[in-house]
């Protein structure tokens, strides 16, 4: 079989196959251009969209054809998701921080507000404009995971407290 056959079997240009090829027979995967080097030609320029070296989507394509299995595709899959959740993880420490810091805010601004007792109508507003925010707060990071939600109860739990025991004055 000769490269513009491989070519035309593969539907991948001339110049992309013979350096596929070349990359090959270089690397010791292959001794000789026949069908089976058709399907370790095809998977290479998956591997290469997502940024590896024509060298190391040659060893992966082989490697995927030699085993006969879907490991390698698996492995891949699980190593793009793992990648995609620690993006979100880190994009909702950075919400989680905000929230934190919001929270802090609402704490220092209803300190002052307690300090002020002849404003108590103000008090008793700001109050449902701090439980609607934590209650929002609530809502957007249970979908985070249960694990950041639990230590969210535990820190609102302990707020709710410290609410209530403000609210006897």
């Amino acid at each position: 079989m000769n490269f513009k056959e491989l070519s035309e079997a593969s539907g991948i240009k001339y110049e992309t196959v013979r350096n596929y090829v070349k990359v090959l027979i270089e690397e010791g995967l292959i001794d000789e251009v026949n069908e089976d080097v058709i399907q370790i030609v095809k998977k290479m320029p998956d591997y290469t969209s997502k940024g590896f070296t024509v060298v190391e989507a040659a060893h992966r394509a082989v490697v995927l054809e030699d085993t006969h299995t879907s490991v390698t595709e698996e492995l891949t899959e699980l190593q793009d998701k793992i990648a995609s959740l620690q993006e979100e993880n880190q994009r909702l420490e950075r919400e989680l921080g905000e929230e934190k810091a919001t929270v802090a805010e609402l704490k220092e601004r209803l300190e002052s507000f307690e300090s002020n007792t002849e404003n108590s109508s103000a008090i008793a507003v700001y109050k449902e404009d701090v439980k609607t925010a934590a209650d929002a707060l609530k809502t957007a990071v249970k979908s985070a995971g249960s694990g950041l939600v639990q230590f969210l109860r535990w820190l609102f739990d302990t707020e709710e407290g410290v609410t209530n025991d403000h609210s006897g004055k």
